[in-house]
């Protein structure tokens, strides 16, 4: 999933994406209004956080532009706490409405929420490489046949499957699926995975050598 940060203040910009690359998000940073919009035509962006104050523009002046072509998720993230902002802001489709000062941890997992709320819509049973995985269930299934895996193991599939075909890197599945202050080294994550493995299709996670972990081709039907 890719994410775009829009704020001019270069600290903030960098702090907020530093957490969401180690949450496993590809992230392009902008610190003006036209910048964001060069980066809008020129890549798919999955959701955007819009500052405010822009020097370029009015943060809620490019927020309605990007609702004229765009439906993805928006997070207002600004130091403006008056109430005529925040109700233009939801009454030009902001999702949320975050002012500062923030917690970069806590709005990693806010965005965690909300990707997940507008891109896995559906609870159904997903296919991936003919097994059929039931994430509210925790379940999985090959030819009628049950599978067991634990809970840490479903999440791992659960968190690979959300990003598709984006390679995770051992401390962003740590971080995603443990915690922030998680105490646990990076190989709980490699005996996790060699314990799928072993328990289903050897092929299902892919290792990119140096890099980390993604999913072999996932198939949602």
């Amino acid at each position: 999933m890719k994410i775009l940060v829009v704020e001019d203040d270069k600290y903030t910009n960098e702090v907020l994406s530093n957490f969401l690359k180690h949450g496993g998000y590809e992230v392009i940073s902008a610190f003006t209004g036209k910048q964001a919009l060069e980066f809008l035509d020129m890549s798919t962006i999955h959701l955007a956080v819009l500052d405010i104050m822009l020097p370029d523009t009015n943060g809620i002046e490019l927020l309605k532009h990007l609702r004229e072509f765009s439906e993805i998720p928006i997070i207002m993230l600004t130091a403006v706490t008056d109430e005529y902002s925040q109700m233009t802001s939801f009454s030009y489709k902001a999702d949320e409405y975050v002012t500062k000062p923030f917690s970069p941890a806590v709005m990693t997992k806010r965005i965690d929420a909300l990707i997940h709320r507008v891109y896995n819509t559906s609870n159904k049973p997903v296919n991936i490489m003919g097994y059929l995985f039931d994430f509210e269930k925790y379940t999985v299934t090959k030819d009628n046949n049950e599978i067991s895996l634990t809970k840490k193991e479903m999440d791992i599939v659960k968190t690979l499957y959300d990003v598709r075909y984006t390679v995770l890197s051992r401390q962003s599945l740590l971080n995603k699926i443990w915690g922030y202050d998680n105490d646990f080294i990076d190989r709980t994550v490699d005996t996790h995975i060699k314990n799928i493995r072993r328990k289903s299709c050897k092929d299902l996670i892919v290792t990119v050598k140096g890099v980390g972990y993604r999913l072999n081709q996932p198939d949602d039907r």
